[in-house]
């Protein structure tokens, strides 16, 4: 009986123990798929619904806005329904919707779950968004490329987030510079960022801009001659980042493409009338940026080591903590974003030339202007991730 007893004891622990084994196995095998897990995602020749695309993308983020923006991200918080919405055969369509609290507007913030490294096997990777974006007023819509070292952020922290419900677990929960997660970093700009599509205000300017550490990355853009630090530096700065030169569009849709390459990202836009899809095109089977006509080319950044050191006078005391060791010119484990913020730092202090321009914004959305911004969408036709 004893004897029995022991052996039962024995099993018991060694089941629970090769349970967790194989949990833990399971986990690791999950979320290293996730580094460098290219895909295409095409609405006009694939059939898609909501759940495919979340495999691909989180659709909420339960933090507050890192640029100050009236919005509310957190998809579990949402009083409005059918905020993403897929229609079949023409693409993915996330709202902007008003709110009747102090919190504005619901929006959205579609992070994708796979992140980006340059190496041995990749060393080109293309990102391509066709679709459109948001116009009016108070808006800020992106597109853009995130990267950091964190844990939860590349899911090698045993409770990192790799769905939607998972992230829940953060909502009402501390502050965008302290909470990290799947979705959130607080190392910003350790592993730099990269702005494909920025807009503000209704303007027809498209804007590109790369952020790092002080002694991360110079730049050049489009071979000026001209070397500018990507840093964020204090308020005073009227260049924080670096950024090449604003491109007019006449519609605010349109294919959108970047190219990453060690050293070296361009940015291209195509019409929306422009053939995308012809052989080595960027909606082809075979995207060929060699081929490319360079009047599609809008901005090209050359990236050089720094040298600079972070200094708190000139640059953001935070920054410089987040940015220890931070010297090589190197982007790592990039993140895609598509969000639209409303008024926010940026938005908001450039809505108008007066003094209280955030202040004016906020006036506006919360006014005149909350008929017209009201159910705006950002169409999302074709994204992909493409090793070249």
């Amino acid at each position: 009986m004893i004897k029995l007893e022991k052996y039962n004891s024995f099993t018991i622990v060694f089941t629970f123990l090769l349970i967790l084994l194989l949990l833990e196995s399971k986990y690791a095998q999950d979320t290293n798929n996730y580094e460098n897990n290219f895909f295409v995602i095409d609405f006009e020749n694939t059939e898609h619904d909501i759940n495919s695309f979340k495999k691909k993308f989180f659709t909420t983020f339960p933090h507050n806005d890192p640029t100050r923006g009236t919005v509310n991200y957190d998809k579990s918080l949402w009083v409005n329904e059918k905020m993403i919405e897929v229609q079949k055969g023409d693409g993915v369509y996330a709202y902007i919707k008003a709110r009747t609290d102090d919190l504005g507007y619901d929006s959205f913030r579609l992070t994708s779950k796979s992140y980006y490294n340059l190496n041995d096997t990749s060393q080109q990777i293309l990102f391509v968004f066709k679709g459109e974006f948001p116009s009016e007023k108070g808006l800020w819509p992106a597109w853009w490329l995130n990267g950091s070292y964190q844990t939860q952020w590349t899911y090698t922290d045993s409770i990192s987030a790799i769905s939607d419900e998972e992230l829940n677990i953060y909502s009402g929960k501390g502050e965008f510079h302290n909470t990290p997660s799947s979705v959130n970093c607080t190392d910003w700009p350790s592993g730099g960022e990269v702005d494909i599509i920025e807009n503000i205000n209704g303007e027809n300017l498209i804007h590109n801009t790369v952020h790092t550490c002080p002694q991360m990355c110079d730049s050049e853009w489009n071979d000026d001659g001209i070397r500018i630090n990507c840093a964020n530096s204090n308020p005073t700065d009227p260049n924080p980042g670096c950024s090449g030169r604003e491109y007019k569009v006449e519609e605010k849709r349109g294919t959108f493409a970047c190219l990453w390459q060690k050293n070296m990202i361009q940015f291209y836009y195509w019409a929306p009338d422009e053939k995308v899809r012809v052989p080595g095109g960027p909606l082809s089977s075979a995207p060929k940026p060699s081929k490319w006509d360079e009047k599609f080319l809008k901005n090209k950044v050359r990236l050089l080591n720094s040298g600079e050191e972070c200094d708190n006078e000139i640059n953001e005391k935070w920054q410089c903590e987040n940015c220890v060791d931070m010297d090589i010119c190197e982007f790592k484990n990039l993140k895609m974003i598509f969000n639209t913020t409303i008024c926010g730092v940026w938005a908001g202090n450039n809505f108008d030339s007066t003094d209280q321009s955030f202040e004016n914004c906020n006036d506006y959305i919360f006014g005149e202007g909350k008929s017209l911004i009201h159910n705006k969408f950002m169409k999302i036709e074709y994204v992909a991730v493409i090793n070249l």
